[in-house]
């Protein structure tokens, strides 16, 4: 476990455990009961625990009596929220993606025209636009599914504007490639709005959420809405289970989650809230480190 800062940049871990297998989703519910009442008790003032989608995680919430509507919980009489890690949320999107298509507002996408876009881009023989977009990225292996940084920038406005460009030079033509180009627009302005690290940029999406900013706000409500309604595309022919993928309602838990912390900030006097401080990189951070000292070779 480790800890940080809203509005500073001190981290600090508090605890580490060694188990032999995962451990039990009542187990952790206990730990991060008793981890919040002691930083309670030192002064701290918890406002979030942040992980990502693990079965034992998502388990643990439920056993907090948590739900994507009420994305919190008390520790005696003090509101503490959870949120799911930005980037693992688009990486499990990124991965179901590649798996079939999706009902995004209603219109199908596939991630078949990421890929038709990136091979036409690979064999122009003229100049690229997808300079950082390799075969890593549309056809990962088993690590490679685990990068959230592949995700990401897959699902970036450089993708978009390819994507267009084709489209525009009658190089993609399937009836999706239109639906496809938008939701990875969105996604691209989504990750921006909810990983912000400034309260001023040129690009609005990546300010901070505050009063100078309501686009923000009314961004990330249009946001919980397409996720809401976002389906999987089941094809008859292939028995698939149809299933909603945990990381739908995930992006939603999260954005809701997001929204009502910075509501509360607002009350208690903070104008503003920098969403990449609600994340997990500080700990995954510290696992890199610790991977280097042990001699860690990819």
């Amino acid at each position: 476990m480790i800890i940080r800062g809203m509005y500073s940049t001190w981290k600090m871990p508090i605890a580490y455990f060694l188990p032999s297998t995962s451990v039990k989703h009542t187990n952790l519910c206990e730990l991060i009961k008793e981890a919040i009442k002691r930083l309670f008790e030192c002064g701290l003032k918890v406002k979030a625990v942040i992980c990502d989608q693990g079965t034992s995680n998502v388990a643990a919430f439920k056993d907090l009596n948590m739900t994507k509507d009420e994305p919190y919980f008390f520790v005696g009489d003090k509101k503490v929220y959870s949120i799911f890690d930005v980037p693992n949320l688009f990486k499990n999107l990124r991965n179901h993606f590649r798996k079939t298509n999706l009902l995004f507002i209603g219109k199908e996408v596939s991630f078949k025209d990421i890929d038709d876009t990136y091979n036409i881009d690979k064999n122009c023989l003229t100049s690229r636009s997808l300079l950082k977009i390799t075969d890593a990225h549309i056809n990962p292996g088993p690590f490679q599914m685990m990068s959230c940084k592949l995700a990401l920038q897959l699902f970036s406005n450089k993708v978009a504007t390819t994507m267009k460009t084709c489209i525009m030079t009658h190089q993609l033509k399937s009836k999706t490639c239109q639906n496809t180009m938008e939701i990875v627009k969105q996604l691209n302005d989504l990750f921006d709005c909810l990983n912000s690290k400034s309260l001023f940029n040129p690009n609005p999406k990546k300010c901070a959420l505050s009063d100078k900013c309501p686009e923000q706000i009314e961004f990330l409500l249009k946001a919980r809405t397409w996720f809401e309604s976002l389906e999987k595309v089941i094809d008859p022919k292939k028995p698939i289970k149809n299933t909603r993928p945990v990381c739908f309602d995930g992006m939603v838990w999260t954005i809701n989650a997001i929204s009502m912390i910075y509501e509360e900030q607002q009350n208690n006097g903070y104008n503003y809230l920098l969403t990449r401080r609600l994340n997990s990189d500080v700990i995954e951070n510290m696992f890199a480190v610790f991977r280097q000292r042990g001699g860690y070779n990819r």
